[in-house]
């Protein structure tokens, strides 16, 4: 079966993503979750500290992130670009809120971030992925084309995970928590791949 390409600027040739790999890769990570947080959990529970290594592994998997949107940014224009920069900045805010207080009881070492410093660093993202979003001076109706979905629904679906991954922590399940939001954002960055890898718009219609 022929795929189907773009026929939106923004996504010039860009086939929209299968459902398959997408949803099942999610199925995979919501289902697997449980038990290996489980398995985790019994071989060491310093694995779910503040600052452990799956903390740890989820902040660098941000990082990864917003660095691949914003490189597929580059390449991009209109809505696309726009997108890249809203996920790169959604990116460094998530890595914002996994970074721990330095003021926090659960903290014990590593690195922090003081509560007085949190508002000024959710600032200067926002500040930053707008001078960003303004420099490529976009069509700014494409972003509210509503057609765009077809082609970044799969972030949805992180954010589902990352939904699961709340429910988890409210019932008091830190290991599932931690490791739903991992493979959420494991998912994220696979994406911003992707994304990435999706012709460049040379020139606008």
């Amino acid at each position: 079966m022929p795929l189907v390409r773009s026929a939106l600027p923004s996504w010039p040739g860009t086939p929209r993503p299968a459902p398959l790999p997408w949803l099942s890769s999610a199925c995979l990570i919501g289902c697997l979750s449980p038990f290996l947080g489980r398995g985790l959990l019994t071989l060491s529970a310093s694995l779910f500290a503040e600052n452990g290594a799956v903390e740890s592994a989820q902040a660098w998997l941000l990082v990864a992130a917003a660095g691949v949107f914003l490189a597929a940014y580059r390449r991009a224009a209109d809505a696309r670009a726009l997108f890249c920069v809203c996920m790169a900045a959604l990116s460094l805010l998530a890595l914002q809120r996994e970074i721990p207080a330095c003021e926090s009881a659960f903290y014990d070492s590593g690195l922090c971030l003081h509560r007085t410093m949190k508002v000024p660093f959710s600032g200067a993202v926002l500040l930053g992925g707008g001078l960003l979003a303004l420099l490529k001076q976009p069509r700014w109706r494409s972003f509210l084309d509503l057609r765009n979905l077809a082609w970044v629904w799969p972030v949805g679906i992180a954010a589902l995970l990352l939904g699961l991954a709340e429910g988890a922590e409210h019932f008091m399940h830190q290991e599932m928590e931690e490791t739903m939001e991992f493979g959420a954002y494991a998912y994220l960055l696979s994406f911003a791949v992707w994304v990435a890898r999706a012709p460049s718009v040379d020139a606008r219609d």
